[in-house]
């Protein structure tokens, strides 16, 4: 069988692979994720209260939302959003002006967010599994504020956060189930350690 003839049969079979792996993550495909996290030191202290009927907390989010771009087939760049709120209501007994015990509550919020650019290497071959590593480097804020039912306590104080800049560095992957939807995770140090969620490609 003439050489030619040979390498012209195993080029399908040398192609197939290639094929497959750009049905993962193509250069100039668009992808969009909405996901929740879980594990941040905002939630270990919140775990701290556990038992203390006087003390109560409330965690939203975060809530992230992505998007990415492949410039190549291996590397794709895009945005991070995350957003999350915190509040601490404490109930504490004082003393009025004419010596009766009453009760106040004392409330602490905290609104969180970030804004980050985003670069992400893809490393997979199969079809339907896309793994991949980020790091991600932008603008992060948190503004503190509390409120007092005391007359005599301090309301209205806020504060925001003193160092801006926010980065991220996690290890993901999402699979579809679909040729466009499906589910992604990350783990890694961000808002929060573990995050995933709703993937979408197009």
């Amino acid at each position: 069988m003439p050489i030619h003839r040979s390498l012209l049969l195993a080029l399908p079979l040398l192609l197939q692979p290639l094929a497959a792996r750009s049905q993962v993550f193509q250069e100039g495909q668009h992808a969009l994720s909405v996901g929740y996290g879980v594990g941040s030191f905002i939630s270990a202290i919140n775990a701290s209260f556990d038992g203390f009927t006087d003390v109560s907390t409330t965690t939203t989010g975060p809530i992230y939302f992505k998007y990415e771009y492949g410039i190549t087939e291996d590397i794709g760049l895009g945005v991070n959003v995350a957003y999350g709120t915190n509040q601490w209501k404490y109930r504490y007994t004082s003393i009025d002006e004419n010596g009766n015990d009453v009760f106040y509550t004392e409330t602490t919020d905290r609104t969180h967010y970030s804004v980050l650019a985003r670069l992400n290497f893809h490393f997979g071959n199969e079809e339907k599994f896309d793994p991949y590593m980020g790091f991600g480097m932008g603008y992060r804020n948190s503004m503190w504020s509390s409120d007092t039912d005391n007359p005599f306590g301090t309301s209205g104080v806020s504060l925001s956060g003193l160092f801006p800049l926010g980065m991220e560095l996690t290890i993901g992957a999402r699979y579809f189930f679909t040729d466009n939807i499906g589910l992604y995770a990350e783990l890694g140090a961000a808002k929060t350690v573990v995050q995933g969620g709703l993937a979408v490609k197009f």
